[in-house]
């Protein structure tokens, strides 16, 4: 667990945290690995870019965003990654006992399935597929143009709901709650998307990682 980003994420920046916050986090975070049941699921596509529209395999998706994201990019990563429901029947009790110690835990929550999701980028990386090219960043629908109607779709192709248990809500809200849709695209050669999303995004945010 970065400890350091938990911090970021409860809105800590050049003041040091006291002995307290930090023995807290270390305290949820060992009862959150607990319960967390970790799962993911991905596939790698073909990849074509136009200057709106993403082409996977036959599915086209528009998006200007996605298309500028994943643009130069010869294959994709589709990928679906969660915490478990005891993630988020743990965030419950929190949320009824106690809000200082739940908004560790969201944060804790947060740092854990954004990790986990890098570790699956990680593996994605090592398959024979995508051998020689150089990972974008995760791009996930509700980045930009790139609507969150998309997350059926992605639940849909990887069989999300029989292999890993995650479904959506008329919404279209993940659950459980700690978990991720996104795509990756692989290129030749690395590129400004390659860095963290946090490098490029121009929002004005109090989360925003100056590293």
């Amino acid at each position: 667990m970065n400890t350091k980003e938990v911090l970021r994420y409860l809105g800590y920046r050049d003041e040091d945290a006291d002995e307290q916050i930090i023995a807290q986090i270390k305290l949820i975070s060992e009862e959150i690995t607990a319960e967390a049941n970790p799962k993911n699921i991905f596939s790698v596509w073909d990849c074509k870019t136009s200057q709106d529209t993403v082409k996977l395999g036959e599915i086209e998706i528009k998006s200007l965003d996605l298309a500028r994201h994943l643009c130069g990019c010869e294959k994709a990563v589709l990928l679906a990654a969660t915490l478990g429901t005891g993630a988020d029947n743990l965030l419950r009790r929190y949320n009824a006992l106690d809000m200082e110690k739940a908004l560790v835990a969201q944060a804790v929550c947060t740092v854990m399935i954004e990790e986990y999701c890098d570790n699956v980028v990680c593996e994605a990386s090592r398959s024979a597929l995508l051998e020689g090219l150089y990972p974008t960043s995760r791009f996930s629908p509700g980045y930009g143009d790139f609507d969150i109607v998309w997350q059926k779709d992605i639940l849909k192709l990887l069989d999300c709901e029989k292999r890993i248990a995650l479904t959506l809500t008329e919404g279209y809200m993940l659950i459980p709650s700690k978990s991720v849709t996104a795509l990756v695209g692989f290129s030749k050669g690395k590129t400004g998307n390659s860095e963290n999303k946090c490098a490029r995004c121009k929002t004005q945010c109090v989360y925003r990682r100056v590293d």
